[in-house]
């Protein structure tokens, strides 16, 4: 026989899905791009003796200035975890006009209102609006559009755990597909 449904326990050591996002302090993008692009120009086929030297020894050496600035950007990495939003949560980014994308963001960065238990959030940045608004503009609308298209792929993805059962996993047919 199974254990009655704790209810209070299901509460309590229950929390919302989480993503961890990213930006550059150091953004290196546009030098990266215009290297590597003089690299790829750099004819592949070293052609005689002499253009082999001054070919490879260029290619070398805008291999190793991208590897750099790669580097010196992933060494700038700054990491937030956020959360999903609940369902009174999502109603309300949904429904308030009022409220902005940092809005939504400030509630993704610290524990749901009301939560049972709090300390299931502790590794969220708990970061205002106000603060995401500077740190949108310290890094830039491109880096701050990926982090907002992260934030909402967490918010708009359908939990799936995928079938690893061998007896059933290789006998299924995809949804809307017959086997006929």
């Amino acid at each position: 026989m199974s254990e009655p449904f704790d209810f209070d326990a299901f509460i309590r050591g229950t929390s919302l899905a989480r993503r961890t996002v990213s930006a550059y302090r150091v953004d290196n993008r546009d030098a990266i791009d215009r290297l590597k692009a003089a690299h790829d120009a750099l004819p592949t086929d070293d052609g005689d003796e002499r253009e082999a030297s001054t070919v490879g020894t260029e290619r070398a050496d805008l291999a190793e200035q991208i590897g750099a600035l790669r580097a010196e950007m992933e060494a700038s990495r700054v990491e937030w975890v956020i959360r999903t939003l609940g369902p009174d949560e999502f109603k309300k980014v949904m429904d308030d006009d009022d409220l902005s994308t940092f809005d939504q963001i400030a509630m993704q960065s610290r524990a749901p209102e009301g939560c049972a238990n709090p300390s299931l959030y502790n590794d969220l940045p708990n970061l205002t609006a106000d603060q995401w608004k500077q740190i949108a503009g310290a890094i830039g609308s491109a880096q701050w559009a990926v982090l907002v298209n992260d934030a909402n792929n967490l918010i708009m993805t359908k939990v799936a755990v995928p079938d690893f059962s061998p007896a059933t996993s290789g006998t299924r047919t995809p949804l809307g597909l017959s086997a006929n």
